[in-house]
């Protein structure tokens, strides 16, 4: 279901009254914005490729469907050849280089779950401020690729009016500012690091994107998604065997 002018799709809204029931949006990113959220991935919740499938018998709500995600994918690939002109960064080129190297979600063909049997290898999800889990992914790649959580950032904002602005918190954000700096249109968009992993980013990085710095961001600290996935671990040996 589509926004109505000035409100957010009936989905959030029943997700998180708190976050998507307001009707005034518009508030400025240097003041925090109107909506934060947070997003991760995890390898551990599996699906093996044996397990099949179940016949559909219902709409899936929460989980994006493995061809928008795709979609993204393309889009981001294509953009990459016809980089339009973004916003020059705030922070050094060298520091997002040095941020680069030091995490593994940047590097989307590092292996970080195995496909052998396999065709699920992780979930990404994405959260509101209050950790409520508001959408998901399929990983089926073996690495965290981007598309992942552009694809969920994208799918947020076609249910959200065109006038609000929002903050996503994520272990990489400085990055994945960068990428879509340079291919896609951010003026509604800020990004900024999860709180514990934001000092392990450089110096000019953190000054740039650490939560704790960002006026108007409150208590918002992006560390909602472990929470989220303390409480599935539970799921994670039946995930494995579920025909889905």
């Amino acid at each position: 279901e589509l926004p109505s002018q000035g409100s957010c799709a009936e989905i959030l809204i029943q997700h998180c009254p708190a976050c998507f029931g307001g009707v005034s949006f518009g508030r400025s990113l240097d003041k925090g914005g109107d909506i934060h959220v947070a997003m991760d991935g995890n390898f551990h919740h599996c699906h093996r490729h044996l397990a099949g499938d179940s016949p559909s018998f219902y709409e899936l709500s929460y989980f994006l469907p493995k061809a928008q995600v795709d979609a993204i994918g393309q889009h981001i690939t294509r953009a990459h050849q016809h980089p339009s002109k973004g916003s020059q960064s705030t922070v050094p080129d060298e520091a997002i280089d040095q941020c680069e190297a030091s995490y593994e979600a940047v590097d989307g063909q590092k292996q970080k779950a195995s496909t052998d049997g396999f065709d699920n290898t992780g979930l990404m999800a994405l959260i509101c401020r209050h950790d409520i889990p508001l959408f998901f992914t399929n990983i089926d790649t073996p690495g965290e690729q981007q598309k992942y959580g552009i694809a969920l950032i994208d799918h947020l904002f076609s249910l959200l009016p065109p006038q609000a602005n929002v903050v996503v918190l994520y272990d990489v954000g400085c990055i994945l500012s960068c990428l879509l700096s340079r291919v896609f249109i951010t003026s509604c968009l800020r990004f900024a690091t999860t709180a514990m992993h934001a000092y392990g980013h450089e110096w000019a990085c953190q000054l740039v994107y650490n939560p704790c710095l960002i006026s108007g961001l409150g208590l918002s600290d992006g560390e909602g998604t472990e929470h989220l996935w303390s409480h599935f671990i539970k799921l994670i040996g039946i995930e494995c065997v579920l025909s889905v």
